[in-house]
């Protein structure tokens, strides 16, 4: 048991967390939330933050978008992207501060 729980059931619910949590297995994409935790940033912006090419950049953001991470607005030519306001985007979210804090680095 797990909280109280039966495990058979959970597991499609720890297939989902491993799927989402793979992302962040990557020390770029690691840093790409971290730029957009606090608000909205081009592609070229990122990438100028984080040190790749802008076509590297959109790889990474594509499957952070696919996995609803993060969502994107149009704005003229220029995509913005941000930490999507979706339930995962938000435990993400939740979970980055909570690291913060054990860090020492925020709160």
């Amino acid at each position: 048991m797990i909280y109280g729980q039966e495990i058979k059931p959970m597991k499609k619910l720890a297939t989902q967390h491993a799927d989402v949590y793979s992302v962040f297995s990557n020390d770029k994409r690691v840093l790409i939330f971290w730029l957009l935790a606090g608000h909205e940033m081009s592609v070229q912006d990122i990438a100028n933050a984080v040190g790749t090419s802008v076509q590297n950049t959109s790889q990474h953001l594509r499957l952070m978008k696919t996995k609803r991470i993060l969502d994107f607005r149009r704005e003229g030519n220029t995509i913005l992207y941000k930490v999507s306001d979706s339930d995962i985007g938000k435990h993400c979210l939740y979970i980055h501060h909570l690291n913060l804090e054990d860090s020492g680095n925020g709160g």
